[in-house]
């Protein structure tokens, strides 16, 4: 009896450091199955957006004309030289989306005069706004031009610009012509122009646009020397500039007018 009495206390002493023990393997596996801290790495920017390059600082100078009806019209001039580039807008915007885009300042750095104007009734121009002139406008914007001493003069519309810009390039002498985004028919149909126009002409335009269409219709009907290019998307016009195919679009309308009217 007196033996299991010492071994019994023997056991005693021994539990509460079994109990330590047994506490501490608990803790250590605690810690053990806890998940590892890893570092997380940034998500990377989506590579199918460009960025817009910057437009370049290129001063302008606000001028005035007048149209045969004695509307007074402003533009903005920019540049150098006796090739002019002559810019006609939008549907409801004005001569400052050839500023924003930066077209209007890279021809200019090129050694281009660039006249970009607003059609009666929007921007700085004066009278109601009448879409049934807008030909007259050009015309008035053509003959300033040639009040600047223009060698040569190339006309570059978007959207209403563009349909404006083929029914004037008909009938007037021109370098190039080149048109984004523009309607078959604005107000009336200018098919018959197309055909006429004897300058080299590039027609531009996205591939899911509303007057795309009739952006390759117009191609087939206009006579040699000619260009079209449909970037992929649904950007109408000068949007074009804002998207991944900014610098293609630019390149290629810099390319073509120094090809058909060299800077002088």
């Amino acid at each position: 009896m007196h033996f299991i009495r010492i071994q019994s206390m023997r056991h005693c002493r021994l539990l509460p450091f079994i109990f330590l023990l047994l506490l501490l393997a608990a803790c250590s596996s605690g810690m053990a199955s806890q998940p590892t801290s890893t570092p997380t790495s940034r998500p990377t920017p989506s590579p199918g957006i460009t960025p817009t390059p910057t437009i370049p600082d290129v001063p302008s100078r606000l001028v005035h004309f007048l149209t045969p009806d004695h509307v007074q019209l402003a533009g903005l001039l920019y540049g150098h030289g006796k090739t002019i580039v002559i810019c006609s807008h939008e549907l409801h915007s004005t001569k400052a989306i050839w500023s924003l885009s930066g077209m209007a300042q890279r021809l200019a750095l090129h050694g281009y005069k660039v006249l970009a104007y607003d059609f009666r009734g929007n921007g700085d121009s004066s009278g109601p706004s009448d879409l049934t002139k807008l030909d007259v406008d050009l015309r008035a914007a053509i003959a300033f031009a040639r009040q600047q001493k223009a060698t040569k003069i190339v006309l570059l519309g978007s959207s209403m610009g563009g349909t404006a810009t083929l029914k004037v390039a008909a009938s007037e002498q021109v370098a190039a012509v080149i048109t984004l985004s523009a309607p078959e028919a604005f107000l009336t149909n200018v098919d018959a122009e197309v055909k006429a126009i004897r300058a080299p002409k590039l027609f531009i335009n996205s591939q899911n646009d509303d007057y795309a269409a009739e952006t390759m219709h117009m191609y087939t009907l206009a006579s040699p020397p000619k260009e079209i290019h449909m970037y992929p998307g649904g950007a109408h016009g000068t949007e074009i500039f804002y998207g991944d195919y900014s610098d293609d679009l630019t390149q290629r309308i810099l390319h073509f007018v120094a090809h058909y009217a060299p800077a002088g």
